[in-house]
Formats: structure tokens, C-alpha cells, sequence
């Protein structure tokens, strides 16, 4: 006769799932073209450990860096017993300059998931994510880095360590929500402050478009935010416009900083994005990291 399995009598095994990349895009004009990047790296579905790390290079006098590095890794802790799976992202540019108007002596992303032995969703950390010396036109910006976007939800506070894990799965997480809606409304509050009442601009709208719309954050399936929550002390004469974490420079484009994407149970951040605009046009990701990952049963 056939043995009875349950859940509790079967092994767990859980899927890793996660990749960095530190620099890439597409070129559209004023020719076509895909800015490469070798040191991406994915990790292997059992675990383990992939570090990638390469000498920069000048491409086609868009785009420049001395150094480009990755690394992933995957493990179980098994202290205390029943520990969590652990997934660790990293993605480093250095001395990163695009067009001589975006540039930075450093941009890290940086993204750890633990997912618990018994089930549910995962806690996040993107402590060690950073900008250091980040410019725009010359202009030194210093964005305000939110660490603890994910540090509050439904279980963080048990004092069993084993039971401090979410107990709904991010986009349901109400005290993770108040802090997205409370950044929208800074953003728009400070903007308007800046502008002397103007609206959003509409080039930052599709950021936060459920907050406007009639559907607003019912369907949960995903949520972007940022893990920048201001950009402060920008000079008056600052040659573009400044809203939340985004950076629109005419002649250049836009400038996306420290984007943060929950969607189906995977978690991305995105240091930089740059949706160029004339005479270059194209899109541009810098210091991006991702992971996921999933166990059965």
C-alpha cells in the first residue's frame, strides 16, 4: 500500500531564482544598437555562488565605465534548525558616466530575500543599495535612500525569529502600502511646493498612475515605487526639473533613480533607468538586481 505523504512529511525544495545586471539597453538613433553587458549573471536553480566582475570599456561615446561587477548566491540556513532560504543579488558600476550628464564615482544595487522553511512570503532587504558621487549636469545629487521600504508588514513583530516572516504576500501588505502612498503624496506635495502649485509633470505619471486612477491599488498583483523618497537641495538653477526620484533634463531625457518593482512574488530594483531623448535616443538600466524563487511543496 502506498504511503500517505503530506506536507509536513515531504522534504522541502525550493527553486532559486535571481540575476544582476549591471549595465545594458538599446540605442535607436542616431543609429541602432544594443549596449552589451558581460557580467550579467543568473543564478543556478539549486544554489550556489556566481561572482562576475570586468573591466570597463567607452561605448560609442555614450556610454563609459572602468568597472562592472556581479554576483549571486543561494544557500539554506540550518542554524537555528528550519532556517530560511537566503538569496543574495549584488550589481556594481563604477566610475559610470552617460552622455556627461549622468555620472557617478559608484551605483550598487543590492537585494537580500529569505524565504521561510515553512511556507509564505519572503522578508526583503535592500540595505548596501547606494549612489556615490551621483551627478546631473555637473550637479552633485544626494537622493534620500528609504531603507526600511520593507522592513514593516503583518509579522515583524513576533519575537520568535522563526515567525517573523509576512503572512500575506507583499502587494497585500498594508503597512508596506501606506508607505508607497505616503511617498506619492510627498512627491506631489513637494512638487507643487517647488513649482508654486503645478501638477505632476506627465512624463513622472505612469509611476504612480493607480493612485489616480478608479481602479487605485485594489488589484494587488503589482506595485513600483522607489527606494529614493526625495532628491533635496536642488539649486534653482538646476537645468531641468526635478520630481520624486525622477530627473528630466532637456536635450538629454529622463532619469529614473532607485526604482523598486513587486510583482508575483519577485523583487526588483533598478538604480538607475535613462529614457534618452534627442539627439540620442534609447534606454538605459544601470546596477539592476533580481530575485524571486519558490519551494515545494
Amino acid at each position: 500500500m502506498a504511503e500517505n505523504l503530506t506536507p509536513e512529511s515531504v522534504k522541502r525544495t525550493f527553486y532559486y531564482h535571481a540575476d544582476a545586471n549591471p549595465i545594458g539597453g538599446t540605442i535607436d538613433r542616431p543609429f541602432s544598437g544594443f549596449v552589451p553587458s558581460h557580467a550579467s549573471v543568473s543564478l543556478p536553480l539549486v544554489g550556489g555562488f556566481i561572482k562576475k566582475q570586468r573591466k570597463g570599456r567607452k561605448w560609442k561615446d555614450i556610454i563609459s565605465y572602468t568597472s562592472e561587477s556581479t554576483h549571486v548566491s543561494g544557500s539554506k540556513q540550518d542554524e537555528p534548525e528550519g532556517g530560511p532560504w537566503t538569496t543574495q543579488v549584488s550589481a556594481t558600476i563604477e566610475d559610470l558616466n552617460i552622455l556627461e550628464i549622468v555620472t557617478a564615482d559608484k551605483v550598487v544595487a543590492q537585494l537580500s530575500v529569505s524565504h521561510p522553511h515553512n511556507g509564505g512570503s519572503p522578508t526583503i532587504s535592500l540595505v548596501g543599495s547606494q549612489f556615490v558621487n551621483l551627478r546631473v549636469s555637473g550637479v552633485k545629487i544626494d537622493p534620500i535612500i528609504k531603507y526600511d521600504l520593507f522592513a514593516d508588514h503583518d509579522g515583524s513583530a513576533e519575537t520568535d525569529p522563526a515567525k517573523r516572516y509576512p503572512t500575506h504576500p507583499w502587494p497585500r501588505q498594508e503597512k508596506f502600502l501606506a508607505k508607497v502612498k505616503e511617498q506619492y503624496r510627498n512627491i506631489r506635495e513637494s512638487f507643487a511646493e517647488r513649482s508654486k502649485g503645478e501638477e505632476i509633470p506627465d512624463w513622472f505619471k505612469p509611476h504612480f498612475h493607480r493612485f489616480d486612477s478608479a481602479q487605485g491599488l485594489d488589484d494587488r498583483d503589482y506595485i513600483l515605487c522607489s527606494l529614493v523618497d526625495g532628491i533635496p537641495n536642488v539649486p534653482e538653477n538646476f537645468p531641468g526639473t526635478v520630481c520624486g526620484h525622477g530627473i528630466r533634463i532637456p536635450g538629454f531625457g529622463k532619469v529614473f533613480l532607485g526604482e523598486v518593482i513587486v510583482h508575483q512574488g519577485t523583487y526588483t530594483v533598478s538604480m538607475i533607468r535613462a529614457q534618452l531623448g534627442s539627439p540620442v535616443g534609447g534606454a538605459l538600466s544601470a546596477a539592476v538586481a533580481r530575485s524571486n524563487g519558490t519551494h515545494e511543496p
